[in-house]
């Protein structure tokens, strides 16, 4: 019977044929490649020996990477809660015009290309950029007052940028679930606003807060093009060093290998402790009232008004770098002083060869653009593979399998790819095809995770009815399955496209002649200091990124409030299901 559980048995014989495929592509694709590294880490000579993993070990410089990757990724993760911790609280307390605009605008920092707010930091942040020009006319300072740029702060500062809407996310969508009534009763007995907040509240939040650390200290352990460019080889991370031994001046394939097996045994132990973690934390949830919000400024409660003091400055982090991207790509001069000027959107769409990228800016966008749509196409067919066979096999083993490329980082999945396509059969694909196959891998574990629990959701009774009336199972899941999955699909579709257009990491493994993607466009003009032509590419990027995750964040609103609606209807429809039913 479609959607119930079952063991892996002679019943299942038919989901073990089914998990062969993706088995197979992951074996190909993804496994292999990764044995690759492991032994030319932990082979001498056809001899087993962990002499590289000591030697790296043994290496300062290799200490020092370890060393640096913890500190950015603890002090990140703690002013990821500083800044987003507030902002979660706003949300959830207060009611204002545009409250839905601003909850929406805390996915984009998340999905936004992480070269663009490198790039939107140096010229905001930078000692000629927007915020220091500004400050030292306003004070009629001689010295630009703020120097961060190329330092650890500047690492922990725009990994806040992109975390710390995480955190309020966690926050919001904790508090907003935590059920009114114990603070109710505590202002009851006489408790202050602010004793009921530190006594009742904020212990229902510490599971979530705790979750979102665990989450975003991950996340910063494994980041990448931040510490890359603005920390370069002085403040560089594991990741980073991955990067530098393989495409550096000094390159050393076994060296990279040995560190790149250091960094997955890190993400191993990160994952599972996030993974272990995050189900504990998220142990007590489920409050059946919603809190009421209030207004934000209001005659009677001008202390409010204090807001400003956290808004002001948020607004400056947040706001700033962008801003400062999009104001440049107008306003930087064009050749003879000319602005503000479309000069370097025109560029951008010129298809005469830059000695810059290597390539026309107008190839690196239409390759972006086709790895993209292939990334995004073959994601969505093994995600949709992948969440068929774990519907019918519930086996962790095979879901630890299949879904394997999340705990690897993209910049091993890269130096994995870069070795693979060095030798049959991936030799054989030319071009792009390694950054599409690193893309795919990358992508679909979030398109799993997008529609599985949308396809576990549907009522198994709608394709038992259509099989009983002859249809095939290909037919079924045409024409009853997949409709109905039409909006998750969807939804993923448009993530999957997002990352894979801000991808970076893998690419900086991957690229080369005729495969240049934006990121690394933007990169390379970062580097050779064009930023007109940077800040022209990048504001193409993040619009295009922002309508990707914007449809995304609308579809899947759709999508909850549809599932609630069937959660609403679901005793009923239970009430008439056949015994066994999912």
């Amino acid at each position: 019977m479609a959607g119930h559980p079952r063991q892996l048995t002679g019943r299942g014989a038919a989901g073990a044929a089914l998990a062969l495929l993706p088995l197979l592509f992951l074996g190909v694709a993804f496994f292999w490649p990764l044995w690759d590294v492991l032994r030319l880490g932990l082979q001498i000579d056809g001899r087993w020996t962990g002499e590289r993993l000591q030697a790296a070990l043994s290496d300062p410089y290799v200490r020092r990477l370890i060393l640096f990757t913890l500190e950015q990724a603890a002090l990140s993760a703690l002013l990821s809660l500083g800044l987003g911790f507030p902002l979660g609280w706003f949300l959830t307390r207060y009611r204002f015009p545009g409250r839905r605009l601003l909850r929406a605008f805390t996915i984009v920092p998340f999905v936004l290309p992480s070269i663009t707010v490198a790039l939107g930091f140096v010229l905001f942040f930078g000692r000629s950029g927007h915020l220091n020009r500004f400050l030292m006319a306003l004070f009629g300072l001689g010295e630009p007052p703020i120097r961060v740029l190329y330092t650890l702060w500047a690492v922990v500062l725009a990994h806040a940028f992109y975390n710390a809407p995480v955190v309020a996310r966690f926050v919001n969508a904790a508090w907003e679930r935590a059920d009114p009534t114990p603070v109710e009763a505590a202002r009851t007995l006489g408790a202050r606003p602010l004793r009921a907040f530190l006594t009742v509240t904020l212990p229902l939040l510490v599971p979530a807060v705790l979750s979102a650390l665990a989450l975003v200290f991950v996340l910063c352990t494994l980041s990448f093009s931040i510490p890359l460019a603005l920390g370069g080889a002085r403040y560089a991370t594991v990741e980073v060093g991955v990067y530098l031994y393989t495409r550096g001046v000094v390159a050393s394939f076994p060296r990279a290998a040995a560190l790149a097996i250091l960094t997955l045994g890190l993400s191993l132990v990160l994952t599972y402790l996030h993974l272990w973690g995050g189900g504990m934390f998220s142990a007590r949830q489920g409050g059946v009232r919603l809190g009421s919000t209030v207004p934000l400024f209001t005659r009677e409660k001008p202390r409010r008004a204090l807001w400003l003091l956290y808004l002001l400055p948020a607004a400056v982090v947040f706001l700033g770098p962008i801003g400062a991207v999009i104001a440049d790509s107008f306003l930087h001069p064009a050749p003879g002083g000319a602005s503000p000027t479309l000069h370097w959107y025109r560029m951008i769409a010129s298809p005469a060869w830059n000695p810059f990228i290597e390539s026309s800016p107008l190839a690196a966008v239409r390759t972006s653009l086709l790895v993209g749509g292939g990334a995004t196409a073959l994601s969505l067919v093994l995600g949709l593979s992948v969440s068929a066979v774990l519907r019918r096999v519930r086996s962790r083993v095979l879901e630890t399998v299949l879904m394997a490329p999340l705990a690897v980082s993209s910049v091993v999945l890269g130096l994995a790819l870069l070795l693979a396509f060095r030798r049959p059969p991936l030799s054989a694909l030319r071009g792009g095809w390694a950054i599409v196959l690193a893309h795919t891998l990358i992508v679909y574990p979030f398109v799993v995770r997008a529609i599985r629990p949308l396809w576990d959701a549907l009522d198994p009774a709608l394709s038992e009815a259509a099989r009983t009336l002859g249809a095939s199972p290909f037919a079924t899941f045409r024409t009853v399955t997949l409709p109905l999955l039409g909006s998750g699909v969807l939804a993923a579709g448009a993530f999957a496209f997002a990352l894979s257009l801000g991808e970076m990491t893998a690419v900086a493994m991957l690229s080369g002649p005729g495969a240049m993607t934006m990121p690394m466009a933007i990169y390379h003009f970062l580097g050779s200091r064009d930023f007109g032509a940077a800040s022209a590419m990048a504001t193409v990027l993040m619009v295009t990124t922002a309508l990707a995750a914007w449809a995304w964040d609308r579809a899947g609103s759709r999508w909850l409030k549809r599932d609630g609606a069937l959660a609403v209807s679901r005793p009923t429809a239970e009430n008439q299901a056949v015994p066994g039913d999912a």
